[in-house]
């Protein structure tokens, strides 16, 4: 999946198209699309607004890699780790001579807390889960097509394809129940790019469809319906639900700037939230308490509730002039965040990708790990608790 903008093997940049409905239904408003985990260039508001995105190029200083155009991919077919330079170098797990992941010895074979799980590429050739736990990367089980990843309070919710995968999170090695998602009779077109699920079972999703993106609600059958009314933003396609009923997105203001914004599926309303503008991506916590946001300057985290008041956010991390964020995430109790993030140079390249965790203590927060990426594409992050 790449980026509206992102060029494929040199190719030319592909335009934005507008969003669309999950059914095909003709357009929907005007929403330009950037796709989670496809490591985005962000620009300035009004340059935004002024050109067509350019194609995007990643130097990620990955053993075996180098400078491409369009999503690069490390040469990992000979095993499930790709080890950073000695310059920058974090410890990787190793893999057996199959290829096969390999946990490090006495580390145990079960899942360790607190740690993170990653969808990204590099874990057999393709696409799968790594963890990130005590400063080590470990390749660890092959996902084949995932396209993103997210849980709540017990369970993992995998977007493969068209399709959705539950697996519990005390043991994500093992698959799970599946979801089809259905449109009237027809089975759902296009991949799922965003996805939450609430405490009563319905799962929220974006869809790269058409060539455009939409929302929508999958019922524990399948049954999918819009997500109404629609977010309107380029940036996406972050979904969460805050209760059984209202589902945080992003959406410009009147002024076209991007703002958190609720939508309530039973009333189906959408509310601004005008606490913060320029948000650029967001996680809540998966015992929906806690919200973190991320501007072109900073990340912000604070209660649930004083987002909803219109509150102005406390500030947990500022960001340098170049440095961009995405893949927010928080764990259960909204109390340790991590964050994708990379340096941005000025014709748009971002090099120097690391995954950079904070814990929070008091009312500050403080940086506890900060380490080189082993892969060269993520699609979604979670804290294992």
């Amino acid at each position: 999946m790449k980026p509206w903008g992102q060029a494929s093997h040199g190719g030319p940049a592909i335009q934005r198209p507008a969003a669309v409905r999950l059914g095909g239904r003709g357009p929907l408003q005007k929403g330009d699309c950037m796709i989670r985990g496809s490591w985005p260039r962000f620009e300035s508001l009004v340059a935004r607004r002024r050109r067509q995105l350019l194609p995007i190029v990643f130097c990620l200083s990955v053993a075996g890699t180098g400078c491409a155009s369009g999503v690069g991919t490390p040469d990992a077919t000979a095993g499930g780790a790709v080890a950073p330079p000695a310059t920058n170098a974090v410890p990787v797990g190793p893999t057996d001579a199959a290829g096969a992941s390999v946990t490090p010895a006495g580390s145990g074979s079960g899942v360790s807390a607190p740690q993170l799980l990653v969808l990204a590429d590099g874990v057999q050739g393709g696409v799968g889960l790594w963890t990130y736990s005590g400063g080590i990367w470990t390749a660890k089980w092959p996902v084949p097509g995932a396209t993103v990843l997210a849980r709540d309070e017990q369970t993992l919710i995998l977007g493969i394809g068209a399709s959705l995968e539950l697996r519990a999170e005390t043991s994500p090695q093992t698959p799970g129940a599946g979801i089809s998602p259905q449109w009237g009779n027809k089975p759902l077109s296009g991949a799922i790019v965003g996805v939450d699920r609430s405490d009563a079972g319905s799962t929220a999703i974006a869809v790269s469809q058409a060539g455009g993106l939409a929302f929508g609600v999958v019922a524990a059958d399948g049954s999918t319906g819009d997500l109404l009314p629609a977010p309107d933003s380029p940036f996406g396609p972050s979904v969460a639900w805050l209760d059984s009923e209202r589902v945080a997105v992003i959406s410009d203001d009147a002024r076209q700037i991007p703002c958190l914004a609720v939508v309530d599926t039973a009333k189906h309303k959408l509310a601004l939230l005008s606490g913060l503008g320029g948000v650029r991506t967001f996680a809540v916590s998966p015992d929906r308490r806690t919200l973190a946001a991320a501007t072109e300057s900073a990340v912000y985290v604070a209660p649930v509730d004083d987002w909803l008041a219109d509150q102005e956010p406390s500030r947990a991390v500022s960001l340098d002039p170049s440095q961009v964020v995405w893949d927010l995430a928080l764990s259960l109790d909204g109390s340790s965040l991590a964050m994708l993030s990379g340096t941005e140079d000025a014709s748009g390249v971002v090099t120097d990708i690391h995954e950079i965790t904070y814990v929070r203590t008091g009312s500050s927060w403080s940086k506890q790990t900060d380490s080189a990426v082993p892969f060269s594409r993520a699609d979604g992050q979670v804290w294992l608790d």
